[in-house]
């Protein structure tokens, strides 16, 4: 059922979409590849209002906070810590390795498993062993903080008790590697614009992300429903109040994605045609259509 006090997703128009700016693209001569690489990023392309097939992350236009080279730099350092390329670098390589997906991969089949089981838990036992189980594998990968992981187990099954998952698809998504993946792409198309990385850098970290994701997601729905499933962890587990309004906002902006004529995402599919399906099944969500 919808999260309280938020309107119910209905299908495809929704006005408020269509007064938003149109999808720009710079009409630059890249591959199919390298368009897919950027399409990964297309969630951030779009709230940026930026090029869909350019690194760099123009249009250029005025902004009381700088121009895009000045809000790339604003963004890296307030949001990430990164200060020149060597910082980007190590930031990518770990959302490349999985910076929040391994997480996720261990606190949300607990989480489930508890919320879904028929068993009658008596005063919380099941969730105290689920806690000292993290506890163990928290020690075992020499975690600073194995805490940590019973933290956000706490926290992701408070989110989906209270609703505040109900902008997901259902059931909800296993994987969350497209939120790490979709970010290598903004950290990369960041620094790039803020000067930090040469464009043969930028695109190297680009193409190392695509097979990745085709290897995980048959197309861009499943891809979509992953990242939003990513986003939506990581929030709860900075600020569950977030979460009420700002899910749906997100979903929004991938339906947006989906559907718009003008998307990326519909300008090229995540595999190429003559690609078999994806090897794993991420989410339990129905194929698009």
């Amino acid at each position: 059922m919808p999260a309280r006090d938020v309107p119910t997703l209905t299908t495809f128009p929704y006005p408020e979409l269509d007064q938003r700016e149109d999808d720009h693209w710079s009409g630059a001569q890249v591959s199919d590849d390298e368009l897919r690489a950027l399409a990964l990023g297309g969630f951030y392309s779009a709230r940026w209002d930026a090029f869909h097939d350019a690194l760099l992350l123009g249009p250029e236009r005025e902004h009381p906070l700088g121009d895009r080279r000045e809000l790339a730099i604003d963004t890296l350092t307030g949001a990430w810590g990164i200060t020149d390329g060597t910082e980007a670098m190590a930031s990518m390589e770990q959302l490349l390795e999985g910076m929040h997906a391994p997480l996720y991969a261990l606190v949300h089949p607990l989480v489930m498993a508890g919320i879904n089981s028929p068993e009658r838990d008596r005063f919380g036992e099941r969730a105290d062993r689920h806690r000292a189980f993290l506890r163990q594998v928290g020690s075992f990968r020499g975690m600073e903080n194995p805490e940590a992981l019973v933290r956000d187990y706490d926290i992701w099954s408070q989110a989906i008790k209270l609703g505040l998952t109900d902008h997901l698809v259902r059931p909800l998504p296993t994987d969350i590697q497209a939120w790490d993946l979709a970010r290598v792409v903004a950290v990369a198309r960041m620094a790039y614009t803020a000067g930090y990385l040469d464009a043969d850098v930028a695109w190297d970290y680009l193409m190392r992300a695509l097979p990745l994701a085709q290897r995980k997601y048959r197309n861009w729905r499943q891809f979509g429903d992953a990242y939003l499933a990513g986003w939506t962890y990581w929030q709860a587990c900075e600020d569950l109040a977030e979460l009420k309004s700002g899910g749906v906002d997100r979903r929004m902006e991938l339906l947006r994605l989906w559907m718009r004529p003008t998307s990326p995402w519909r300008r090229i599919e995540l595999q190429p045609e003559e690609a078999g399906p994806a090897l794993t099944e991420p989410s339990g969500a129905e194929p698009a259509e």
